[in-house]
C-alpha cells in the first residue's frame, strides 16, 4: 500500500507540473485527463458514496472469503469452482460501476450519457429506417449523424440497435443498462486468455484487477466505449488459441471478430501489432512456423471476407467511411485549436501515456513497470511483446488527452503482466494480502477519481 501511495502522489505531482506549464488550455483541467477537476462534496450526496462503498465491500468480502477457502496457491480449483468465482467477477463488474456511478448525480448518472442525443450513438438509433439501411446510407448520413458517430464506423450504432430490440425500447435507461451488462461479459474471454498465456491461477488474478480498474469502472455504466472490450478481448483470445493450437477454426473466428472489432472502433485495428509481433516471435520457433503462415493467412481471408459480406449485404465502403472519419477527427481537432491553441499532436504521444498510466490505476501501472524491470525468463519476451504493442498503440492513437475512455482497450496488455507479476508476489510470500491489498487501492482510486473528476463521457 505505501508504495503504491507513493507514486500515486509523485503522479499527482507530476501533472499538477504539466498543467501548471499550460498544456492543455481548452477544458481547462489537468494534462493529460478530459476530466475536469469539480469535487463533490455534498453531504447530500454521502447515501450514495455508501451504496458504492457497500457494493464494493460486499464484493470483496465475497472474493476474500472464497480465496481463503481455497488452496490458491497450490493445485487447481474445480472447474465449477472457476466457472463460479469467474461468474462472481461479471456480477460484480455489473454492479460496482453502476453503484459508483450514482455518486455524483444519483441513479439519474447511470443513463445520463445515453440522454445526450447530439453526442452519442443513441441518437442515430433509427436512422436508415433498419439496421441495413443505416450501414447503406451512412455516408450519406454522415455530416447528420451525432458527434461521436461521425468518427466511428457505424457498428456501435448498430449495436445499440440491436439491443433496442431486445430490450423493445430506445430510452436511455434500457440502453444504459444492456450495454453494462454486455460490457462486463468481457471477464470471460480475459480469464480464457489469460489462462492460456500464464495458468489459471494468473487468469483469475488478472480478471480481478480487471473489475476494479479505473479506465473500466469509470466508463462501463458511463460510456458506449465499454461495448468494444468483449470483443476485443475475444479476438485476442481466438488469436491466441489458432496459433498456439494450431486450429484453422479458431484462426477464421479471429479475423472475423477482429473484422467485427474495426467496424465498431477504427482505432481497434491497433491491436493487430500484437498478432504480428507474437507472430515474428513465434517464427523464430521452428515447430510454429506453419501455424504462424496458416494463422495469418486465415486470418485475413476471414477478415476481408467478413467485410466484403458487408459490402454485398449494404453497400457500405469502409474505406469511404475511414476517410470521412478521419476528415471529421482532423475538423474537430483544428476548432478545438481555434479556441485555444496546444501543444502540436506529437506533443500527445508522450502525454497520451500518462493519462493511460493513472486511468489503468496505479498499481496496475507499478506492477506493469515493475514486471519489464524484473522479468522472468518464461515470460520475459511475451510481456516486452506487450509493451511493444503499448508503444505501437499509443503511436496510433491520434487525439489528444481522451485516453480515459477512448482509449480503454489498452487495459489487458497492462493487466495481464500486472496480475503475473503480483501472483508472483503472492506465491514467494505465500500470502493472498498483496493481491488483496492491491484490489483495495484500485476500487479506492475509482472511488476518489469520480470524486474528484467530472469525465467527459
Amino acid at each position: 500500500m505505501g508504495t503504491y501511495t507513493r507514486w500515486l502522489l509523485w503522479y499527482l505531482l507530476a501533472v499538477a507540473v504539466v498543467w501548471a506549464l499550460g498544456f492543455e488550455g481548452v477544458y481547462y483541467h489537468p494534462t493529460p485527463f478530459y476530466g475536469i477537476v469539480r469535487p463533490r462534496f455534498d453531504l447530500t450526496r454521502w447515501p450514495w458514496h455508501g451504496l458504492a462503498l457497500g457494493v464494493f465491500l460486499a464484493g470483496f468480502i465475497l472474493w476474500y472469503r472464497r480465496v481463503r477457502q481455497a488452496d490458491w496457491f497450490e493445485g487447481e480449483w474445480p472447474a465449477k469452482a472457476v466457472r463460479l468465482f469467474v461468474a462472481g467477477l461479471v456480477v460484480f463488474a455489473v454492479v460496482f460501476p453502476a453503484a459508483l456511478a450514482t455518486v455524483r448525480e444519483g441513479p439519474s448518472g447511470i443513463p445520463a450519457p445515453f440522454e445526450r442525443h447530439d453526442k452519442e450513438y443513441i441518437g442515430d438509433i433509427g436512422k436508415g429506417l433498419s439496421i441495413r439501411g443505416l450501414f447503406q446510407d451512412y455516408l450519406k448520413m454522415h455530416p447528420h449523424l451525432s458527434m461521436h458517430s461521425k468518427v466511428h464506423p457505424p457498428g456501435p450504432v448498430a449495436l445499440l440497435w440491436v439491443f433496442s430490440l431486445v430490450t423493445f425500447s430506445q430510452g436511455a435507461w434500457p440502453l444504459s443498462i444492456a450495454t453494462i451488462l454486455f460490457g462486463a461479459t468481457a471477464v470471460i474471454p480475459l480469464y480464457l486468455w489469460v489462462k492460456d498465456l500464464a495458468g489459471a491461477r494468473v487468469a483469475l488474478t488478472a480478471c480481478s484487477l480487471y473489475v476494479v480498474t479505473p479506465t473500466i469502472v469509470l466508463f462501463t455504466a458511463t460510456s458506449a466505449d465499454i461495448l468494444f472490450m468483449p470483443f476485443t478481448v475475444t479476438t485476442l483470445f481466438l488469436f491466441w488459441r489458432a496459433l498456439h493450437r494450431k486450429s484453422a477454426a479458431y484462426a477464421v473466428a479471429a479475423g472475423v471478430t477482429y473484422a467485427l472489432t474495426s467496424l465498431l472502433s477504427f482505432s481497434l485495428l491497433g491491436i493487430g501489432a500484437f498478432f504480428g509481433f507474437v507472430g515474428l516471435w513465434r517464427l523464430g520457433e521452428k515447430g510454429c512456423r506453419r501455424a504462424v503462415f496458416q494463422t495469418a493467412a486465415l486470418m485475413l481471408a476471414a477478415f476481408v471476407a467478413t467485410h466484403l459480406a458487408v459490402r454485398w449485404w449494404s453497400g457500405f465502403d469502409v474505406v469511404a467511411c475511414f476517410q470521412a472519419s478521419k476528415a471529421q477527427f482532423d475538423t474537430d481537432q483544428a476548432n478545438l485549436d481555434l479556441i485555444t491553441p496546444r501543444f502540436p499532436g506529437w506533443s500527445w504521444k508522450f502525454l497520451n501515456p500518462l493519462c493511460w498510466l493513472y486511468f489503468a490505476g496505479i498499481p496496475v501501472s507499478v506492477l506493469f513497470l515493475r514486471r519489464l524491470v524484473k522479468p522472468e525468463a518464461a515470460t520475459r519476451t511475451l510481456f516486452v511483446i506487450f509493451a511493444l504493442t503499448l508503444v505501437v498503440l499509443d503511436l496510433l492513437y491520434l487525439a489528444r488527452g481522451e485516453g480515459e475512455r477512448s482509449a480503454m482497450y489498452i487495459i489487458p496488455f497492462l493487466v495481464v503482466p500486472a496480475a503475473h507479476m503480483i501472483d508472483r508476489i503472492g506465491h514467494e510470500t505465500r500470502s493472498i494480502v498483496p493481491l488483496a491489498a492491491t484490489v483495495c487501492f484500485l476500487a479506492a482510486q475509482c472511488w476518489f477519481t469520480e470524486m474528484m473528476l467530472y469525465t467527459y463521457w
